[in-house]
């Protein structure tokens, strides 16, 4: 059996690795929470601050279900490491600012989409933010 396996690999059927864990590149980024006294009104603005403890998702590929979920630090600041080539999305929940009939309100994904095409890479997000209703 580990002959097989071998033999594939040298031919190149069945060894191409998948995104996700075992590499050597990393994501980062920051989640702010911006808190509004009416959220779908921007210019009510109350206060932006850093998100601590807020939960970041990633999904590998195209998975469909989160593969790994990670917590901000005090600054808001979060890091996905050891990662492969290939792509990902990163999303972290806000409040719903478009005051659209969602089944839950407080859910509203803010989505980011990556690809990781060197083995080393360092990506940086920038700021991901989040809103929250005063």
């Amino acid at each position: 059996m580990r002959y097989i396996f071998v033999v594939m690999c040298l031919l190149g059927i069945g060894c191409n690795k998948l995104p996700g864990d075992g590499g050597q590149a990393f994501v980062r980024g920051k989640v702010e929470k911006e808190v509004r006294l009416v959220l779908s009104n921007p210019s009510t603005v109350v206060a932006t601050y850093p998100a601590a403890d807020e939960d970041v998702f990633i999904l590998y590929g195209e998975n469909i279900s989160p593969d790994d979920r990670i917590l901000t630090n005090y600054d808001g600041e979060f890091e996905f490491q050891f990662l492969r080539k290939g792509k990902y999305t990163v999303y972290v929940y806000s409040e719903d600012t478009t005051g659209s009939a969602a089944a839950d309100p407080s859910r509203m994904p803010v989505i980011v989409d990556f690809e990781i095409t060197d083995k080393k890479e360092d990506i940086d997000l920038g700021t991901l933010r989040i809103y929250e209703k005063n």
